[in-house]
């Protein structure tokens, strides 16, 4: 199937709908390898909702008529000591029928034009440890690594020690 060039369309999603909530827990499971729980997922679309149109924005990515995946990024004001307004895409899916169809492409195309439409010069993507298929996938959209986030989890221990060559 030839791929297309045209900009994908970003339309709002609904607080109610269903059919996100479908989507968000799949999403939610394929990048953890377990669905997430019910009441933490209810919890998190009722705090994304909180900041629709404000600072967070959620949409299906449409082409045409036909949603192919959701995105969902968030505007921060600038910090102190840095002028620049930072955009970043929190969670982006595109539905595994539509994959490797360029449609992630125009997808991100769409929101990163949405961030900078709304003065943000700064624009990252966050991809979890072990999801090397996203990051190739940003790293094809022009990103690239520019810090590691590591989280502290009590007695979390290496098995194996690493050179620092390695790293």
């Amino acid at each position: 199937m030839p791929e297309s060039t045209t900009a994908l369309n970003l339309e709002y999603v609904s607080p109610n709908d269903g059919k996100f909530r479908d989507w968000l827990r799949r999403y939610r499971e394929e990048i953890a390898g377990e669905p997430p729980p019910e009441e933490w997922l209810d919890a998190y679309i009722r705090h994304i909702f909180n900041e629709q149109g404000k600072s967070r924005h959620i949409w299906w990515a449409l082409d045409g008529t036909r949603p192919v995946g959701f995105a969902v990024a968030i505007i921060s004001p600038p910090a102190a000591g840095n002028p620049r307004i930072q955009g970043t895409i929190a969670e982006f899916f595109v539905y595994p029928e539509y994959r490797r169809e360029g449609y992630g492409s125009r997808m991100a195309e769409a929101v990163i034009e949405f961030l900078r439409s709304q003065g943000a010069q700064d624009i990252h993507a966050s991809v979890t440890r072990n999801n090397v298929r996203g990051l190739r996938f940003w790293e094809s959209c022009s990103f690239e690594i520019s810090r590691y986030v590591l989280v502290h989890r009590p007695g979390l221990r290496r098995e194996e020690e690493e050179d620092e060559d390695e790293l």
